[in-house]
């Protein structure tokens, strides 16, 4: 009777706690995050290797180094003349390495073991950011010659739509207006898209995946990027020294960062790090209580895009520009200071980094 008496007191301090925090939560946001926990992950392709991978704009090349060792271990050459490798991003499903080469207009992908290339696939004009959610089966790339986001079925490797910027929904976007950054939530419900119009303002957009409609929108400082991590989504804003952090179910503000030219972010379990490109810097920020913890200045300038092994311990940064060729690893200690590691000659203009 007793044991009885404390099961249903358990539950009913359960309802009591969990219950309210949910009311938060969008419905249809909360009915994707079960359907994730139902899928098996016996779905998804396994490999044994754990790689960071830099696309070279300027070299029509990304290079491949060992996650767990940092060691070279191979650079590969995209096929078409004058290529612009810009960013990458993975799937699992696919086993392949989908990279956008802004010169040409596609978005090829590689066999993400053997990296022989596997296809390409013709988007609009100015191949940017990109994210990949395997739970939709979608990739979404910003162009940002041709001002548009292009969505991609991963099943087919076809273009679904290419979304115009949100003209009608806000109206106030001037000529200036262009989409930059884009990531799709953990469940793969919404999808979230910064439109930059001019130095001092950023739109920061959220949209169904499903019927690709737009949600809402906010508005953050200039040059502002985004990561999603747990229930948070993390935006630096370089031009107003900040990031900003939201709920990502519903674009409500919960905080704001101070940090310098805050631009590159990447998480690593009980950190977020952000880069301050203009201030080469890299700092360490604490997810419980949003704080900076540590900073770290860089040998090269312009530390641009960073990516966290699977354990956490290894930051991989790229230091970008016409002339720039450095990658740079650092460790990740327990206490939230960075170390460095070692540095390595890549192609010319590092770019975007993945870690898979």
């Amino acid at each position: 009777m007793k044991k009885m008496f404390l099961r249903v007191a358990f539950v009913a301090i359960a309802i009591l706690v969990f219950g309210s925090c949910e009311t938060e939560v969008n419905q249809i946001e909360k009915d994707a995050l079960h359907q994730e926990t139902q899928v098996s992950d016996a779905k998804f392709g396994y490999h044994n290797d754990e790689f960071f991978l830099v696309a070279n704009r300027g070299s029509s090349t990304f290079t491949v180094f060992d996650a767990k060792t940092t060691k070279f271990v191979q650079e590969i050459m995209l096929p078409d003349e004058g290529a612009q490798p810009t960013y990458l991003a993975y799937s699992r499903r696919n086993n392949s390495v989908y990279i956008g080469d802004f010169a040409n207009s596609k978005v090829l992908y590689y066999d993400a073991d053997s990296f022989e290339l596997k296809g390409e696939i013709e988007i609009q004009q100015g191949a940017f950011h990109m994210w990949i959610n395997d739970r939709v089966n979608q990739l979404w790339i910003n162009n940002i010659v041709s001002k548009s986001t292009s969505v991609i079925d991963l099943k087919s490797n076809t273009v679904i739509r290419n979304i115009p910027l949100p003209v009608d929904e806000i109206p106030e976007l001037t000529e200036n207006a262009v989409q930059h950054d884009v990531t799709i939530s953990p469940s793969g419900y919404a999808a979230y898209v910064t439109v930059l119009d001019g130095p001092d303002r950023s739109y920061v957009i959220m949209y169904n995946t499903q019927t690709l409609a737009y949600i809402k929108h906010e508005v953050v400082g200039g040059d502002a990027h985004l990561l999603p991590v747990g229930s948070k989504l993390y935006v630096p804003a370089q031009n107003d020294n900040s990031v900003t952090v939201f709920s990502r179910f519903n674009l409500d503000k919960l905080g704001v960062i101070p940090f310098n030219s805050a631009h590159g972010v990447a998480n690593s379990r009980r950190f977020v790090l952000t880069t301050g490109i203009a201030d080469n810097k890299i700092g360490v920020i604490g997810r419980n209580n949003n704080n900076v913890i540590s900073e770290i200045d860089t040998d090269f300038n312009t530390p641009h895009n960073l990516a966290v092994n699977k354990r956490g311990n290894i930051v991989f940064l790229s230091h970008s520009g016409g002339t720039a060729t450095k990658v740079v690893f650092y460790q990740l200690r327990r206490n939230g200071t960075l170390r460095k590691i070692s540095d390595f000659d890549s192609g010319l203009n590092p770019f975007g980094v993945l870690r898979y």
